[in-house]
C-alpha cells in the first residue's frame, strides 16, 4: 500500500518547480488529494528512511549511540601543571585558575570512567577526593578534585608532662617531634598535604613518665588543620633496689652485695655504663660495671695526698666525682682541698695513674693555673661536653670553673676561675657572679644546654647559673626551687622545700635529680622548678621497695643513666642504690 501511495503522491504532488510552472492548471481538488495521500503515507511509516528518526532510546537523530561528558569541580588550585587522566588514556591539562573541568572525550552509556591525577602542579598536592570512578548513564559532573599548597598543620595539647624525653611521631612515621618538659601543647613544623594520612603516636616516652594518646585522637586523611589530638602523661613509680654493697661497712671488692663500701658519696657514669664511686671514708675510688662487679681503681684505704699508680695513690675524704667523654675521672678530694685526675688504660688499679689537676693541700680561694689555685673543702665536681670542669667549693661558698687548653688535662694546662659566690660571705643572694652568695654548696651539675645547677645545701635550695662566657661578670645566679626553710614539700619554685640537698645530676632533657640528704629522699626537679618526690620518705632506713615505701640513710651522690635510671651513693647505708622507673 505504501508503494501505491508514493506513486499517487508523485502524480498529485509534483516538484515545487513543476508546480510553479503549472500552478494555474492545478485544481483545488488535486491539492486536497495530495495532502490526504501524504497523511496516509506517514501513518504507514513510509516516506524515506534517511530523513526520519527511529525514536529508540540511546541513539542520536542520525541513528548513532548517544555519548556523555565526564567532568567535575576543582578547589584550591593555584598553580599550573595539573594533569588529570580518565581511564589512564585520556589526559586533560587544567589551567591554574580553573574551578571545574570536562574531558573532551565523551563516553557511551554503560562505559566505565576512572579519573586520577596524572601530574601534580608545582608546590601543590592534588587528590581526587570523591566521584573518581563509576559507570556512565548520563553526563557526569560529580568528580571532585582538591588541591592544597601550603598544606595543613598538625598540633594538639598535653597535660601533666613534667619531664623531658617525650617524642611524638606523625605522618605515618614520617616526622618526629621532641617535646620539652612542662609543655602544654605540641605542633609539628612540617605541613601536611590534603588527603595525607595522619596518626600522631608516642615515639619515645619521657624520662620517668608515661604518656598516652586520647581515645578520640584522629587517624585518617587530613582535610583541614588538625588541633584536636590530646596526650596525657603521668609520672612513673620508682622502684628502689640495692645495686652494690650492704649496710655493713667495708672495702671488699666483689659483685653486688658481696662488695662493701664505707660512706660512699659521689657517683658518676661513663658512656659505657660503668659507675664510679667516691668511697669517702675508705679514701678510695671504686668502679662498678653494669653487671655490678666492684673493683678498686685508686686509693689504699689510708688518707693522704700521694700521686702515682692507683695502687699507691692516696686520697683524703674524696666526695665528688665526674668522668669526661674520654673516660678520664676527676675527683673533688675534699680533705686535701684538691681536684685530682685519674687516667686508666684498663679497669685495674695497676693501670690507673692519679695526678693533681688543681689546688693544693693548703686551703684558700685563689684563682690561677693548676696548683697555683686553691680551694677549701670542695665537695662537688662535674664536667661539660667541652671538657670544662665546675666545682662546688663548699667552704668557700663559691662555684669555680676549670678550663683546660689541652685535650689531655694537666696542672700546667688548666686554669681555675671563680664564676659565682663570695668567699667568707655565706648567704642567699641572687644576682651577677660574685655579687651572688651561696651557703655550703655541695653538688653541681651542668645541662647539655649549658645551665649550671647547684645543690646549695646550707640554703636548702636548688640554684641555677647561666653564663654567656666563662667569667663571673657574665654569669647570673637565680633560685630554681626551694627556700631557706627546711622541709620536704613538693611543689613549684619556692613552694617546694628541701633539707640539705647534697647531690645533683641532670639528664639529657634538662630534668634534675637531687639526693635530698636531710630528708632521705630522691627528688625530681624540672627545668621549670616543679619538684616531685620519687622515692624515700623523711624516715631514714635501708628498705628496698617502691616510692615512699623505700628508704635511704643520708643519700649524698646521684647519677642518671641515659634511660633515666638513677644510681645513689647512700652514704649512711654504705650502699649504692638503684632507682628505676616502673
Amino acid at each position: 500500500m505504501a508503494g501505491d501511495t508514493v506513486m499517487l503522491l508523485r502524480f498529485l504532488c509534483p516538484k515545487e518547480g513543476t508546480m510553479r510552472t503549472h500552478r494555474v492548471g492545478v485544481s483545488a481538488g488535486r491539492w486536497l488529494l495530495c495532502a490526504l495521500a501524504t497523511l496516509a503515507l506517514s501513518a504507514c511509516g513510509g516516506g524515506g528512511g534517511s530523513s526520519g528518526s527511529s525514536g529508540s532510546s540511546g541513539t542520536s537523530g542520525s541513528g548513532t549511540a548517544a555519548t556523555y561528558s565526564i567532568g567535575g569541580s576543582i578547589s584550591g588550585l593555584s598553580a599550573s601543571g595539573l594533569v588529570l587522566t580518565d581511564n589512564g588514556t585520556d589526559n586533560l591539562a587544567v589551567a591554574s585558575n580553573k574551578s571545574s573541568f570536562t574531558f573532551s572525550t565523551r563516553l557511551a552509556s554503560g562505559a566505565s570512567y576512572d579519573v586520577a591525577v596524572a601530574s601534580q602542579p608545582s608546590g601543590e598536592n592534588c587528590l581526587v577526593t570523591s566521584g573518581a570512578s563509576g559507570t556512565v548513564s548520563g553526563n557526569v559532573s560529580t568528580v571532585t578534585v582538591n588541591c592544597s599548597g601550603s598544606g595543613y598543620t598538625v598540633s594538639g595539647t598535653l597535660t601533666d608532662l613534667q619531664t623531658a624525653g617525650l617524642k611524638l611521631t606523625d605522618y605515618s612515621g614520617g616526622q618526629t617531634l621532641a617535646v620539652a618538659a612542662g609543655a602544654t601543647s605540641f605542633a609539628f613544623t612540617q605541613s601536611v598535604m590534603y588527603g595525607t594520612d595522619v596518626d600522631v603516636t608516642v615515639n619515645t616516652q619521657p624520662f620517668w613518665a608515661t604518656c598516652t594518646a586520647g581515645a578520640s585522637n584522629y587517624t585518617g586523611p587530613i582535610t583541614a588543620n588538625l588541633t584536636s589530638d590530646t596526650f596525657s602523661c603521668a609520672l612513673d613509680s620508682a622502684t628502689v633496689t640495692t645495686f652494690a654493697g650492704s649496710t655493713t661497712a667495708g672495702n671488699a671488692d666483689g659483685t653486688g652485695t658481696a662488695a662493701s663500701f664505707h660512706g660512699p658519696s659521689g657517683v658518676a657514669m661513663d658512656s659505657a655504663g660503668n659507675l664510679y664511686v667516691a668511697d669517702t671514708l675508705n679514701n678510695e675510688i671504686r668502679e662498678i660495671t653494669p653487671a655490678g662487679l666492684v673493683t678498686t681503681l685508686a686509693g689504699t684505704g689510708t688518707s693522704g695526698a700521694t700521686n702515682g699508680s692507683g695502687t699507691v695513690a692516696t686520697f683524703n675524704g674524696p666526695a665528688g666525682i665526674a668522668v669526661n667523654a674520654a673516660g678520664d675521672i676527676f675527683v673533688a678530694d675534699s680533705g686535701n682541698n684538691e681536684i685530682r685526675e685519674i687516667v686508666c688504660t684498663s679497669p685495674t688499679a695497676a693501670s690507673c695513674t692519679v695526678s693533681l689537676l688543681a689546688g693544693s693541700i693548703t686551703p684558700g680561694n685563689t684563682d690561677g693555673l693548676g696548683t697555683q689555685a686553691t680551694f677549701e673543702f670542695p665537695e662537688g665536681v662535674t664536667v661539660d661536653s667541652a671538657g670544662n670542669l665546675y666545682v662546688a667549693d663548699t667552704q668557700n661558698d663559691e662555684i669555680r670553673e676549670i678550663v683546660c687548653t689541652s685535650s689531655a688535662p694537666s696542672a700546667s694546662t688548666c686554669t681555675v676561675s671563680t664564676l659565682a659566690g663570695s668567699t667568707g660571705n655565706p648567704g642567699d643572694v641572687n644576682g651577677s657572679g660574685t655579687s651572688a652568695t651561696f651557703d655550703a654548696p655541695t653538688g653541681v651539675a651542668v645541662a647539655a644546654s649549658g645551665e649550671i645547677y647547684v645543690a646549695d645545701q646550707g640554703n636548702n635550695e636548688i640554684r641555677e647559673i647561666v653564663c654567656t662566657s666563662p667569667t663571673a661578670a657574665s654569669c647570673t645566679v637565680s633560685l630554681l626551687a626551694g627556700s631557706t626553710t627546711a622541709g620536704s614539700a613538693d611543689g613549684t619554685g619556692t613552694a617546694a622545700s628541701f633539707d640539705q640537698p647534697t647531690g645533683i645530676s641532670v639528664d639529657s632533657g634538662g630534668d634534675l635529680y637531687v639526693a635530698d640528704m636531710g630528708n632521705d629522699e630522691i627528688r625530681l626537679v624540672t627545668p621549670q622548678g616543679v619538684v616531685t618526690t620519687l622515692a624515700g620518705s623523711t624516715t631514714a632506713g635501708s628498705q628496698n621497695g617502691t616510692g615512699s615505701a623505700a628508704s635511704f640513710n643520708s643519700p649524698t651522690g646521684i647519677a642518671v643513666a641515659p634511660g633515666g635510671t638513677l644510681f645513689v651513693g647512700d652514704y649512711g647505708n654504705n650502699e649504692i642504690r638503684e632507682v628505676a622507673p616502673q
